[in-house]
């Protein structure tokens, strides 16, 4: 079960940071779509990590906290940002 008031509020730099930073790129790409594709997944979790936080500071309600933080998690595993 999720505890829904703790505050797991991302730092959306460093955690896009640390994306890219885990993330494989095959070498036999050109060195433009290598970067395209790092600065891609750089912008989408930048912006995933400050939408978290957004969803992360609504007062959820006490009765029904779980289904609405679920539904949340959800919102944001539905959005999609489109590749380059």
């Amino acid at each position: 079960m999720v505890k829904i008031d703790d505050d797991l509020r991302l730092n959306p730099r460093d955690f896009a940071q640390l994306v890219i930073g885990s993330h494989q790129v095959s070498d036999e790409l050109d060195p433009e779509a290598i970067v395209k594709r790092k600065l891609t997944l750089y912008l989408t979790a930048y912006y995933l990590a400050e939408r978290f936080n957004s969803l992360q500071a609504q007062d959820l309600g006490a009765e029904d906290k779980q289904k609405q933080y679920q539904e949340l998690l959800q919102q944001l595993a539905d959005t999609k940002f489109s590749d380059w």
